[in-house]
C-alpha cells in the first residue's frame, strides 16, 4: 500500500523511481545498524550462518541500489526485508545463546598436613613434609600461577578469622618461595570462616575448615 500510494503521489515516474530508492536506501542503513547490533551480541560466534546470510542479504541488495539494477520494487523490497529479518533472527540468537559463560571454577590443590601455631601465622614443623611436596609438584608444573589460600574455623570474630587467615596465606607463600618457587608465580589470600567444607559445630568439621589450598589461576 505504501508504495501503491507513493507511485500515485509522485508527479514522474523518474521522480517515484528517485523516492523510492532513497526509501530503500533508508531501510539498509536499519539493516546495517541491526548486523552491528548481532554483532556486539556475538552473533558472529553463536548464530554465523544467520548473520553471514545477514551481510550477504546486504551487500546483495546494496548493489542493486548502487547499480541502479533494473529490478521491480517488490524484489529490492524482498532482498531488504530478508536481510533484516536474517539479522533479528541473528541477534535473537546471540541474546540466547552468547550469554557470558560461568566462571570456571579454578583446580584446586588442597595442602592437607599443613597446620599452624593456635592463632598464629607460624607453621608447625610437621609442616615442611606437606609444604616441600607442593615446591616439588610446582617446580615440575613451572607453567601453573597460584594463589595460596587459608581458611580458619568460624570459631572468634569474622575480622579477626579474616586477618588471621590472610596472615596464614602469606606464610605458606613465603615458605615455598624461600623453597625455590618463583615469587611472580604465586599470590596468597586470606578467606577467613567463609566457605566452609564441614559443619562448624563438630571438633571434626572446624579441623577440616582450617585448611590451606592452592587455586590454580
Amino acid at each position: 500500500m505504501k508504495r501503491i500510494v507513493l507511485l500515485v503521489a509522485c508527479a514522474s515516474i523518474t521522480a517515484c523511481s528517485g523516492h523510492i530508492a532513497s526509501t530503500q536506501m533508508s531501510e539498509l542503513d536499519d539493516v546495517r545498524a541491526m548486523i552491528q547490533k548481532a554483532k556486539d551480541a556475538g552473533a558472529e560466534k553463536c548464530a554465523p550462518a544467520l548473520q553471514a546470510k545477514a551481510v550477504a542479504g546486504l551487500y546483495h541488495a546494496a548493489h542493486e541500489l548502487d547499480e541502479g539494477a533494473a529490478n521491480p520494487v517488490s524484489e529490492n523490497d524482498d532482498l531488504i526485508s530478508a536481510a533484516l529479518s536474517n539479522a533479528k533472527k541473528a541477534y535473537s540468537k546471540a541474546v540466547k545463546g552468547c550469554a557470558k559463560p560461568k566462571p570456571v571454577a579454578p583446580e584446586v590443590i588442597s595442602l592437607e598436613g599443613v597446620f599452624f601455631e593456635t592463632n598464629s601465622a607460624d607453621l608447625t614443623a610437621a609442616s615442611s613434609e606437606r609444604l616441600d611436596r607442593a615446591v616439588k609438584t610446582l617446580q615440575k608444573r613451572a607453567d601453573l600461577h597460584v594463589q595460596v589460600a587459608a581458611y580458619t574455623d568460624s570459631r572468634g570474630k569474622a575480622s579477626y578469622n579474616l586477618g588471621l587467615s590472610d596472615r596464614r596465606a602469606a606464610s605458606v607463600m613465603d615458605y615455598l618461595v624461600a623453597h625455590g618457587v618463583a615469587s611472580n608465580r604465586l599470590t596468597s589470600k586470606g578467606y577467613g570462616e567463609s566457605s566452609p567444607r564441614a559443619d562448624n559445630a563438630t571438633v571434626e568439621g572446624r579441623a577440616k575448615n582450617r585448611r590451606v589450598e592452592l587455586h590454580v589461576m
